[in-house]
């Protein structure tokens, strides 16, 4: 897999994560100088291959059980990426965006989230983003009613007929036992593409309070494969919400990998990607 934009930093990072974790092994400060070359056709400074390390040393610290350790001149993987498959999916995205097809597999990424929010809060969750699942309808102004119904908040009128989500990808839901409003609401947004950033204010949700009458106003949030910048998090969380990048999706998952048939799916996803992206 070559580097994509190998004058990124955080780019770079990704590559070096999703290799090793990929293949299971190690890369030293010397072999990645060298395949930054291949991908730009200049050596690269010293000084940015010891951001990367200082880079990758910041990311093993937030790691709450790291995927690699970083020593002086080498990084290796120390976790099998099968036990938790989402990982490999989020680093996959994170290195080539919406390129290469990645796009049409957007919906994954939904999957993932929803489990995320089903592990953390205990929510109930709603895939809503277009395209919608088999056999939902694909009207908007009826799932808007369903989703209403199924959280027991008032629906009052429907989107514009020609909106497909509405910025909604994720609706979730933490309800009482006795099933009433005035509960946790978070509608979330996914993105995948490289330029996730623009998405982080585009979330309707004055829209939505016209479209249902929240018991209590619902909270926004924002899921993504990426890493925030430490520069950055305050910013993206005032405009997004709730953040779900891939260091909590890891920490999420790393105490609570289950084999399951969407487990057995992502990893064929990754080995299908991978092997794809290689040729």
């Amino acid at each position: 897999m070559e580097i994509q934009n190998s004058d990124n930093l955080e780019n770079v990072s990704d590559w070096v994560e999703l290799t090793i974790s990929y293949n299971k092994s190690k890369l030293s400060k010397a072999q990645l100088a060298r395949y930054v070359e291949e991908a730009s056709g200049s050596e690269p400074e010293e000084s940015f291959i010891n951001n990367i390390w200082n880079e990758l040393k910041r990311r093993e610290s937030v790691y709450c059980k790291p995927p690699f350790k970083v020593e002086s001149k080498v990084v290796y993987s120390v976790i099998d990426w099968e036990e938790i498959p989402a990982y490999l999916v989020c680093l996959i995205f994170s290195v080539y965006g919406g390129t290469h097809n990645l796009s049409k597999s957007a919906k994954l990424f939904e999957r993932i989230t929803s489990q995320i929010l089903e592990l953390y809060g205990e929510f109930k969750t709603k895939i809503f983003g277009w395209p919608v699942a088999p056999g939902d309808p694909k009207d908007i102004k009826t799932r808007v009613e369903l989703l209403a119904r199924e959280m027991n908040e008032r629906f009052i009128e429907p989107p514009s007929a020609e909106k497909k989500d509405d910025t909604v990808d994720i609706a979730a839901w933490k309800p009482f036992h006795d099933k009433k409003s005035s509960q946790i609401v978070l509608l979330v947004q996914c993105a995948t593409g490289v330029h996730w950033e623009r998405k982080s204010c585009e979330l309707r949700i004055r829209a939505w309070m016209d479209y249902i009458h929240w018991g209590c106003p619902p909270l926004c949030g924002l899921a993504i494969p990426f890493i925030v910048d430490e520069r950055k998090w305050v910013d993206v969380a005032r405009d997004a919400g709730l953040i779900i990048d891939r260091i909590r999706i890891y920490n999420i998952l790393i105490n609570k990998a289950t084999d399951s048939p969407f487990q057995s799916e992502l990893k064929m996803w990754c080995k299908e990607q991978i092997i794809r992206l290689d040729s």
